[in-house]
């Protein structure tokens, strides 16, 4: 934002020098300490859906599936694309006059560094994506900042020329600029470096600490511009949403996203809506100001503009080394109004709202204007009308290993707090099994684990991977075990004898090796998107208040499946060592993680009566009496059995626990067990189903032996001709089913509807006997599939400790 006073002006020689210091002013001070509330009624009216309205039509963002767009042009800098850089790609995208009605262009960006500015004009709709499903694979970086000089005559930046300036300017500086309507921008980073933002050089350049600081990374210039996944990363003037002119509409959605910076690091004069998303106050450039001076939000709202910035659902935390209360929540830009000479009616008159997010320490309020005009908490005075408002917000976590589960069963019995007590020496950061292994020996105090990378369970000391061979028992082969006990020789009967116990003693060997216990207490996190834990899984047997948080696992991989001659009638093999597994465990909460069923090798042969060998389990399995667990944000992918509540009918002493909530996961591709339920008050809320291809599905809800389910806006996204009869299927003697609020491919959905093929469903309770503690705030089913697609699963929980990113 380039708010540098200009000589002519009102303002004082003192407070000249302050606003040429790079714009940042002091920061909140406790004259700024009002922080006015909106009222229910008021905030009810302040939606995103009242914000987007603000156009020529009403704007809906799209529910837009980014990994599955088909591409055509694809970017790989090693030349193995259809082009090298971002840039050529856009060029070769028609112009905006020869587009086809309906028509959305897609470039997909293959993982690698983009130097250079990138200029999106005068286009058709359009998609640029990066790499699926994460953001940091993709950067595009450019290193130029507002005071960097130029010759006359050349241009800033493709979008913004500025021929005849002698300096970028704060346009002229931006990485890349959008300036066609309708583009969609997903999976990707955008980087300005020029003040070491990205590079994060020691100590900063000298560029970075005054005058023409300005360095954006991603400015809008267009109208209906959707935002997704973003990483943007700058300190100064980090995104600029602008209009194109005056009286020209100019809305942004951003969803799930991660804005860096510490001074005016989301400003301009468009209507904004920020959900789901984190913006992060960084603390390098503002420790030179005794730990203070930033601001988050500047909008220059137009003064006929009713609103501009809405933050919703959202987190503003800091970088370590920011005093609490020394940055602002935001101030407004008046943009190109000299101090002193602010018209209320006509000058800009910037206008924000926080509501239902998660406000740091760091954050003291609202701070006065760029034209020194002074905040005041009432809305009423005509010589200052301030439009800044929060509603609904309440503190963030300055560090997400400490946080404690929020809703669901885990509130229950006091509550699940895993380590969020552990003291600085019980804070372990590990990078392999060896320092897994260490971290989680057993002791009574709580525990923060931090994963950092990918460690392989199925290593041993010196990280050379295991096979089945090293694990197998001496006598024991699979072509002599698939000869005794063929059942044209051995019959029906259960396998016994030598070959057995070989097999038994080899699974013993390897899960032993691969499966890791986490005890009580416990917070057990991934740092950043990557963090992941392949070749075994996780057990928690017997143990309480655990929180497992942004981890991928994948790969549980059984060398030594059990033969069963008579399961399904026609014989099984039945692997063992689920991804995660609950045994007796209580007061647990598994938040954005990762559930894969990825096996390595080749297909598994037919042996035994022709029965293909299964090498992987369950995703997650509950059971044995585990109770109080909530499983929120994460991404079960694949799998024939994904989750299972309860293990038998024949496990009474489940009755009265097996108390587990799902609510806002992503059970893709999932055949069954989305999830099984024995005994179990399970508590479904917000879960997207996606099911690719019928004929690989059976269905979602499994009403097990004395089941109680209660329902409540899930949403299914389905192809093939799946029927509402095909998603819940009684499995034995369940209690009840309660579903409200949920849909089938955006059509509402009964519960007659979905219990039409159910026998004897008029047995089944419609309602239940309990209610879930601290149940999450509902979205509407509508909402589900781009909310949960977007921040579901590891590596989209974005408040992680600095060294993790």
């Amino acid at each position: 934002m380039n708010c540098r006073w200009r000589p002519g002006g009102v303002a004082s020689a003192a407070l000249a020098a302050l606003l040429l210091a790079g714009c940042a002013g002091p920061g909140p001070t406790p004259a700024d300490a009002g922080r006015p509330q909106l009222d229910a009624a008021t905030a009810a009216r302040h939606t995103a859906a009242a914000y987007l309205a603000q156009g020529v039509s009403p704007w809906q963002p799209e529910d837009v599936d980014a990994d599955a767009l088909t591409a055509d042009f694809t970017v790989a800098a090693d030349g193995s694309g259809s082009h090298r850089s971002v840039q050529a790609a856009v060029d070769a995208v028609p112009a905006a006059a020869a587009a086809t009605p309906g028509r959305r262009w897609v470039i997909r960006i293959r993982p690698g560094v983009y130097r250079g500015p990138l200029c999106v004009r005068d286009k058709p709709p359009l998609a640029l994506v990066g790499a699926a499903g994460g953001r940091d694979g993709v950067v595009l970086v450019d290193q130029r900042h507002a005071g960097l000089a130029k010759p006359a005559g050349t241009p800033a930046q493709p979008c913004q020329p500025n021929l005849q300036a002698e300096r970028h300017g704060t346009s002229g500086s931006a990485t890349a600029v959008i300036a066609s309507p309708d583009v969609l921008l997903a999976h990707l980073t955008i980087a300005n470096d020029a003040t070491g933002a990205f590079s994060r050089p020691t100590p900063l350049p000298a560029a970075a600490q005054g005058e023409g600081a300005q360095a954006v990374a991603l400015m809008t210039l267009a109208d209906r511009v959707q935002l997704d996944n973003l990483r943007l990363v700058s300190h100064q003037d980090t995104l600029y949403v602008r209009r194109p002119a005056p009286s020209a509409p100019a809305r942004v959605f951003m969803r799930a996203s991660l804005v860096e910076g510490d001074v005016d690091f989301v400003f301009g004069n468009a209507t904004l809506v920020v959900d789901d998303s984190t913006l992060l106050s960084r603390a390098d450039r503002l420790r030179s100001r005794s730990g203070g001076g930033g601001h988050v939000l500047a909008p220059s709202t137009p003064a006929a503009q009713p609103l501009g910035f809405l933050v919703q659902r959202s987190r503003f935390i800091a970088e370590p080394g920011l005093a609490d209360a020394s940055t602002s929540l935001g101030r407004a830009w008046d943009e190109g109004v000299v101090p002193g000479t602010w018209q209320a009616g006509v000058s800009p008159n910037g206008q924000a709202l926080v509501r239902d997010s998660a406000l740091g320490p760091h954050l003291g309020g609202w701070a006065a204007s760029t034209a020194r005009r002074p905040f005041t908490p009432s809305a009423d005075t005509a010589a200052n009308a301030n439009r800044f408002a929060e509603f609904h917000n309440q503190p963030a976590p300055a560090d997400a290993a400490r946080e404690t589960a929020p809703h669901g069963w885990a509130t229950a019995g006091g509550g699940t707090r895993g380590g969020a007590d552990a003291a600085p020496g019980d804070v372990h950061t590990v990078r392999n099994r060896a320092e897994l292994l260490a971290a989680l020996r057993p002791h009574p105090r709580p525990r923060i684990v931090q994963v950092q990378g990918r460690i392989d369970l199925a290593t041993n000391a010196a990280g050379r991977p295991l096979g089945a061979a090293d694990f197998q028992a001496p006598g024991f082969s699979w072509p002599a075990f698939a000869a005794a006990y063929d059942p044209a020789t051995w019959g029906r009967r259960p396998p016994a004898g030598p070959l057995e116990d070989g097999r038994r003693a080899s699974a013993a060997a390897q899960a032993a090796h691969v499966i890791v216990r986490v005890p009580s207490r416990t917070t057990l996190i991934g740092l950043g998107a990557d963090a992941t834990l392949s070749g075994g899984g996780l057990l928690l047997d017997g143990v309480r208040d655990v929180i497992v948080r942004n981890l991928h696992l994948q790969q549980a991989f059984d060398h030594f499946p059990a033969w069963d001659p008579v399961d399904n009638g026609h014989g099984e093999w039945n692997a063992e060592h689920d991804l995660l597994a609950l045994r007796r465990a209580s007061q647990v909460w598994i938040d954005h993680c990762t559930f894969d069923r990825l096996a390595p090798g080749t297909p598994a042969p037919a042996v035994l009566l022709g029965r293909t060998m299964q090498h992987t389990d369950g995703l997650l399995d509950i059971t044995r009496g585990a109770t109080h667990v909530t499983v929120s944000w994460s991404l079960l992918r694949g799998g024939d059995k994904t989750a299972l509540i309860g293990g038998s009918d024949r496990h009474t002493d489940d009755a009265g626990r097996l108390q587990i909530s799902f609510h806002h996961n992503l059970w893709q591709a999932s055949r069954e067990r989305a999830p099984r339920v024995r005994f179990g008050q399970v508590h479904l809320a917000n879960n997207l189903y996606l099911v690719p291809d019928a004929s690989a599905f059976g269905y979602s809800i499994g009403l097990g032996h004395q089941a109680s389910v209660l329902s409540r806006h899930n949403a299914w996204q389905a192809t093939g001709g799946v029927a509402p009869p095909r998603l819940v299927r009684r499995l034995g003697t369940a209690r009840a089913f309660d579903d409200q609020g949920s849909a089938l491919n955006g059509q509402p959905l009964t519960r007659a509807a979905l219990l039409a093929d159910v026998a004897e469903a008029a047995t089944l309770a419609a309602t239940v006997d309990w209610q879930p503690p601290a149940p999450p705030p509902l979205d509407a089913a509508a909402e589900v599939p781009a909310r949960v697609r977007a921040l579901a699963g590891a590596g989209r929980l974005v408040a992680l400790p600095l060294e993790a990113r």
